[in-house]
């Protein structure tokens, strides 16, 4: 029951509206009350609006309840005021009231529960004794201080107040603003009425014509608590209560009292006594109600419970006589329910259970317990045994006599069927545990003398299992580790002085195996302050049902892989001679510079020619070359700033990068580095020699950016500085470019398709069979045209350009099908043709380049299409298709410049790929480099697993020739091999494809 609201509405005008509605209802009652005064002329011994307000306090929300105790308060007032004229007195009796009203709610709220206040007779004791003795007696004496009278006056005020609590109190408390509609809808309305006619007549009777009345007034009012509801009834005694208050008053009916003192207030004592028996029988009555329901209700859910269980139940009597039974042990036993109700369940129970099923019975009826449960055998109606699990609880009455059992019975006969199976199963079990045992134990030994670490954990990564070798990499014993977390015991970061890393792998259960790479940079750290470089792996352990039981930890100690890997890496970014960035790096970082430069940010691109080094080569040898690259190398580190970049492109040409620098600075620092090498004396083997420097530089900021240009801007100023007499710095200027060449950017992409090219070839052959040719690789040369005298660097870097790169791609393959196909074909010589990645990406190129394959003679075998491998790491979505088509067709396809980076094999299909051929400069000091040659052992062993050739070049001495012999390299080429010759020359000269 929700007792909070008398029905208050959600916005301000409903909450207005019914607030003075209940302030109304609060005047209509202080007015009938005060016209008893005017009958009795005295203090009414019935005062009502003082209890509406105190329900009010209790039932409303604060907000709600100050608002309606305004309206009541202003109500007693103007009733007073109607009945009495204006005097302060009136806002004095209506101030008590209020104050009465706001202790008695505040009481109520500590005392009873505010959605059920009067479900007990408890309740209802807490309700008299708050608002029927504390308040009203405290509201007396403050009446008595502030408006003085005397002893009768404090008499008649508490019993009025009470009288008033007692008979409308408990209506305002049960009212909800539904419960007419409910009393209607219930055909309850008829009989409250009924009652009211009957007992208002019945009270008036005995009150005018019966001695002893109240007596008689009692009874009546216990038949309506009987009778009635709890809220009817108490709408009953209000109604009988005003009836009596007004006979009283009008002296309609007259009661003698021998106490004089008491004559006025013990009139009303009688009054009060009928209506405090009359509230008790109605509670109690309400409770016998609520518990005839509550045991009606669990009758209820007990014959549901049984009706519609999946199991049998059934009510057994001592004797074993069926007392009732459901449809599923109906259909258990096969038996109809009339049937089945005959008989005992001894007559239906199997021979050999019933001893054991009847001494279960016994001992439970002599109390040795409350209930059995065994499994038992039945026969059925049709004459099958079936196993039943039978649970049964004996019920006693209140004296402890049986009463009868409740029994249930689950049939278990298809367990008992598989039991059989089950046992020859567990046999199976426990010779497969026996093998798996003797397996395991194998497993261990082997675990124990491998050299990897083994860590194994149950689902929840907790180590169950460790060998020898995580034992002494991790610095746990496994007695130590058992049982702990597999992160707790391995301390891993990225990099020795690292933080530790927090990897998910580490802390759940992974779904597939994953591992790490060589180059992660994983540092284990053991608990004896030892460190590993390692990789690892992990995998999960499944059932055959794919549940997850674990995990295996497999740690490698990888410190000289990844010393090795280390070593690798600085030699792909670092020049082996002079140890400074090679080429390829001074490129990157100056791509990286040209990408991040942005507003008046402005640096400084340098080339740096040697002069005169030839001839210290040529004089002194290459051993006093390489010394004097390497003592100039050192000289010119001295004379650079900390975030200056010099790098060695090749022979004796250098690239300085000075960032964030204006050319005047970098004018005065490049001039005393040039002075510098100009003016240095090397000796070697008692004699001096001195080279000079030619430099030329250019300036980088936000309007000159590209990469080919300001290359082709310093090599231009590097090349005035040689012609203008060496050994001096020159800065770019545009008339430059004019005095080397004319611009490589001025040509057009249909110039370049016209522009005279010739075919060369070199002969490919094993190392250890240098006259047996497998192939011929072909190299393009441009020749030379009065009309475009351009020089080789800017031509390289014109063909950055992509339309470019397009244009001169097409003009080879033209010209390629137009004068060699023929011949080429009837000689069977097989040719590796190189396009850029622009061309292969574009499919109108490829489509033409498949076309003339198609309508030439040339077998599509003979053709090898060579591709640069940056550009295919670079692009994963056009290339790989392009070579897919190529491959269709039957073309081969050749990777060139196969460098320093082993991740590309992971890069792409290996069998797309059928040849790759090693960076020149991995080639050049193979013989002498010991990380050179690792490396290209590697780069051959990884390739022979994926079943690709692998090709060296060019190879200018016998020494590297037979040091890629020796790795096994399946091709080379070069002068130490043949002299690179014309195609023609070859198409003329030879008759066959081997030499």
């Amino acid at each position: 029951m929700i007792t909070d609201r008398f029905g208050f509405g959600h916005t301000a005008t409903q909450r207005f509206s019914t607030a003075a509605a209940l302030g109304g209802i609060c005047f209509l009652l202080a007015l009938f009350c005060l016209q008893l005064i005017a009958v009795s002329g005295a203090i009414p011994p019935l005062w009502l609006p003082t209890a509406l307000m105190t329900v009010i306090a209790f039932r409303l929300n604060w907000a709600d309840a100050a608002l309606t105790l305004l309206f009541c308060f202003i109500s007693v007032i103007l009733a007073n005021t109607l009945m009495t004229g204006l005097a302060w007195i009136n806002v004095a009796y209506a101030l008590v009231n209020l104050l009465q009203a706001a202790l008695g709610g505040m009481l109520l709220r500590l005392l009873l529960n505010r959605r059920a206040p009067l479900e007990t007779l408890y309740d209802w004791c807490k309700l008299l004794l708050a608002t029927g003795i504390i308040t009203p007696f405290l509201g007396g004496f403050l009446a008595l201080w502030l408006l003085g009278g005397n002893g009768s006056f404090f008499a008649t005020w508490v019993i009025a107040e009470i009288i008033g609590m007692l008979a409308i109190a408990p209506v305002c408390m049960l009212w909800q603003p539904r419960m007419l509609r409910q009393q209607i809808s219930r055909r309850q309305l008829f009989e409250t009425l009924l009652c009211i006619v009957v007992s208002l007549s019945a009270c008036y009777v005995a009150l005018r014509f019966l001695p002893w009345p109240f007596t008689f007034i009692i009874v009546i009012l216990f038949t309506c608590a009987v009778r009635l509801p709890r809220f009817a009834a108490f709408v009953v005694f209000l109604v009988n209560a005003a009836m009596i208050s007004v006979l009283l008053s009008l002296q309609l009916v007259v009661l003698h009292i021998d106490a004089v003192w008491l004559s006025h207030t013990a009139l009303w004592l009688p009054f009060l006594l009928i209506l405090l028996p009359s509230h008790m029988m109605s509670l109690v009555m309400h409770s016998f109600r609520a518990e005839k329901a509550h045991i009606s209700e669990s009758e209820l859910r007990f014959r549901h419970a049984m009706e519609y269980s999946t199991i049998g139940m059934a009510m057994v009597s001592p004797e074993g006589r069926w007392l009732s039974v459901n449809d599923a042990l109906c259909r258990l036993l096969g038996y109809p329910q009339a049937e089945l109700m005959q008989m005992t369940f001894q007559q239906l129970t199997h021979p050999d259970d019933i001893s054991s099923n009847v001494a279960a019975m016994q001992r439970i009826l002599a109390g040795e317990g409350d209930s059995y449960l065994m499994e038992k055998r039945y026969i059925r109606r049709d004459g099958e045994t079936v196993w039943a699990n039978l649970s049964s609880s004996l019920v006693r009455n209140n004296k402890g006599e049986p009463l009868y059992f409740i029994s249930q019975l689950q049939d278990i006969t298809e367990l008992k069927r598989t039991e059989e199976t089950n046992r020859c199963l567990m046999e199976r079990v426990t010779q497969a545990n026996a093998a798996l045992f003797a397996e395991k134990e194998r497993m261990h030994i082997t675990l124990d003398s491998i050299g990897e670490a083994v860590i194994s954990t149950n689902e929840e990564m907790l180590v169950t299992f460790m060998n020898p070798v995580a034992e002494r990499m991790s610095g746990w014993s496994q007695e130590e580790a058992a049982g702990k977390a597999l992160s707790d015991i391995l301390h891993i970061t990225r990099g020795v002085n690292g933080a530790r890393i927090e990897n998910l792998l580490l802390c759940a259960l992974p779904a597939d195996k994953t591992a790490t790479e060589v180059d992660e940079e994983l540092v284990l750290h053991s608990a004896h302050h030892e460190q590993f470089d390692i990789q690892y792996s992990l995998t999960p352990l499944k059932t055959e049902e794919g549940r997850h039981i674990g995990t295996v930890m497999v740690i490698r100690d990888v410190s000289e892989s990844r010393e090795t890997l280390r070593q690798l890496t600085y030699s792909a970014s670092h020049d082996i001679l002079t140890r400074l960035p090679n080429r390829a790096s001074f490129e990157q970082q100056l791509r990286q510079l040209l990408q991040n430069i942005s507003g008046s940010q402005q640096h400084v691109l340098v080339f740096i020619d040697f002069d005169r080094f030839k001839a210290v080569n040529d004089t002194a040898g290459h051993a006093a070359g390489d010394a004097l690259l390497c003592e100039l190398s050192t000289l010119m580190l001295h004379h650079l700033h900390g975030n200056d970049v010099i790098a060695r492109l090749g022979g004796d040409e250098f690239g300085v990068l000075l960032p964030d620098c204006t050319l005047r600075s970098a004018s005065d620092l490049i001039q005393r580095l040039v002075n510098a090498v100009n003016h240095y004396a090397f000796q070697w083997q008692g004699n001096i020699y001195q080279v000079g420097a030619s430099a030329g530089m250019t300036q980088i900021d936000a309007t000159n950016c590209q990469s080919s240009d300001v290359m082709s801007q310093a090599d231009a100023a590097c090349y005035h500085a040689k012609h203008n007499g060496r050994g001096q710095l020159q800065i770019y200027q545009h008339h430059h470019a004019s005095i080397v060449a004319r611009p490589a950017s001025a040509l057009t992409a249909a110039e370049v398709e016209k522009m005279p090219i010739r075919l060369l070839s070199w002969a490919v052959t094993p190392p250890g069979k240098t006259q047996s040719v497998s192939f011929y690789l072909l190299e393009v040369e441009r020749l030379a045209d009065a009309s475009w005298p351009l020089d080789e660097n800017s031509w390289q870097n014109a063909l950055q350009e992509t339309a470019l790169q397009l244009a001169f791609d097409r003009n080879l393959m033209r010209h390629f099908f137009a004068h060699y196909a023929q011949p080429l074909a009837s000689k069977a010589i097989t040719l590796a043709l190189p396009f850029t990645a622009a061309a292969l990406r574009d499919e109108a190129f490829v489509t033409e380049l498949i076309a003339l394959l198609h309508a030439s003679p040339l077998p599509p075998a003979q053709l090898i299409v060579v591709i640069e491998t940056a550009a295919l790491l670079a692009d994963s979505s056009r290339l790989p298709q392009t070579i897919a088509q190529l491959k269709r067709s039957g073309c081969r396809i050749m990777l060139q410049n196969f460098g320093r980076h082993l991740d590309a094999f992971n890069q792409f299909h290996g069998a797309a790929i059928d040849y790759i051929m090693m960076s020149p400069d991995l080639v050049a000091t193979v013989h002498a480099s010991l990380m050179d040659e690792m490396l290209v052992s590697i780069i051959h062993g990884q390739a022979e697993k994926r079943q690709i050739i692998t090709l060296a070049g060019p190879v200018e001495l016998p020494a590297a020739l037979t040091t890629l012999n020796t790795i096994g390299i399946n091709g080379v080429w070069g002068n130490a091999i043949g002299e690179r010759q014309p195609v023609h020359h070859l198409v003329q000269n030879s008759y066959f494809a081997i030499k």
